[in-house]
């Protein structure tokens, strides 16, 4: 078995891999292995000279706590049947997250099929959103100010200005500029979808959606206000001889559960999403912006079975709103594995939480110091691959 990155002639064997595994459609497959396949990007498994396993490290620029991190999101990792339970995967994660940290790449995301089979490998659950799903007839009674019209690569700089304000103040989500936009132009018509801009007096808000036998299912609702949203859920109503059924994917803080005609008719879920992990600890922390008038120091002990540089007694300093942060042969004040330690880092949980969740005690100067550290924010991403 050998692990390496993938050959300028082996794209073929890792997209037969692909097929193999995920029912995806040929129109996405063919843009996916066009437009955002990289060998460089791509880690294989060779096996008696065959191409038996792999993964893709994409690459995206993720927004956490106000700081932007080059980041490799996790996808595609699949095996030929014939190597699945020899342990290939595990091989496989243990070079790719060594070669995360050579990269010099401080986190990492993944949307896992099954979370049990990357919690061990570090990896945590991060990100949720609410899913909506309605009858249709629900959303009758809104009226369009404005209009709707199709949107194309001419208007870029619009999606970006609807994005920015309808993320501002969400954390975790991926800095999205024109590129991105017109990369997700190619996505998005690859699976045969389609995205809308409402304008009124300047654009206000855009849908993404795709029409799936009787449901619409709604991937992206963004918009600068509630007058543009409710404009859109009209909008979405005039597919009702089409569609009986809407799902719509959409932020924890989103406001569409406060303005429904009827609740109790919808079903409204929290799904969980994204997992993410840190990839190198004393850099990330170090890179935090702190804002408190506390200057202290913790000794915190991290246990990471895969990152050696993660994994020892670690005294966090804070001084002057930064952190500075040194292994040490000391004690320490509280203990976590480095799950828990994603999870506080990507600001998902608190320093309570993760008190509680791994029966652990501080003093009230250690929260204190922690919380300061470590604040809780709705995080929200959306990226399929």
């Amino acid at each position: 078995m050998k692990i390496r990155h993938a050959k300028d002639d082996e794209t073929l064997n890792v997209k037969e891999i692909w097929n193999y595994c995920f029912d995806d459609g040929e129109n996405f497959v063919e843009y996916y292995f066009k437009d955002k396949y990289k060998k460089h990007n791509t880690v294989v498994v060779e096996d008696e000279g065959e191409i038996v396993s792999s993964l893709q490290l994409n690459q995206y620029k993720l927004n956490l706590s106000n700081q932007i991190y080059n980041t490799s999101y996790i996808v595609g990792v699949s095996s030929l049947p014939q190597v699945r339970g020899r342990g290939y995967m595990k091989n496989i994660m243990k070079f790719t997250l060594k070669e995360l940290y050579k990269r010099n790449q401080l986190v990492s995301i993944l949307m896992p099929i099954d979370y049990r089979l990357y919690r061990k490998y570090g990896y945590e659950h991060c990100y949720d959103q609410i899913e909506y799903n309605l009858d249709i007839e629900e959303l009758k009674n809104y009226k369009i100010n404005g209009k709707l019209y199709k949107a194309n690569k001419s208007n870029l700089s619009e999606l970006v200005d609807i994005s920015k304000v309808f993320l501002n103040g969400i954390n975790g989500n991926v800095d999205r500029d024109e590129r991105y936009y017109q990369g997700l132009f190619e996505e998005i018509n690859s699976e045969n979808g389609h995205i809308y801009i409402h304008e009124n007096d300047g654009s206000q808000g855009y849908i993404i959606y795709f029409l799936d036998g009787d449901t619409m299912f709604v991937r992206e609702l963004y918009y600068k206000n509630i007058d543009s949203l409710k404009s859109i859920l009209k909008f979405i109503y005039n597919h009702n001889t089409q569609c009986k059924k809407v799902k719509i994917s959409a932020p924890v803080n989103d406001k569409i559960k406060f303005i429904l005609e009827n609740p109790r008719t919808c079903e409204i879920k929290v799904k969980p999403f994204m997992m993410g992990r840190i990839i190198n600890l004393k850099a990330y922390l170090e890179s935090i912006k702190v804002k408190s008038n506390i200057e202290d120091s913790i000794n915190i002990s991290v246990k990471d079975n895969f990152i050696e540089q993660n994994n020892g007694v670690f005294k966090i300093i804070l001084k002057n709103n930064r952190l500075s942060i040194n292994r040490v042969n000391e004690t320490y004040n509280v203990k976590f594995d480095i799950n828990t330690i994603t999870q506080l880092s990507f600001s998902y949980i608190d320093i309570e939480e993760a008190v509680m969740l791994n029966d652990v005690k501080l003093s009230k100067k250690e929260t204190s110091l922690l919380n300061s550290i470590f604040k809780k924010k709705n995080n929200y991403i959306n990226e399929y691959i």
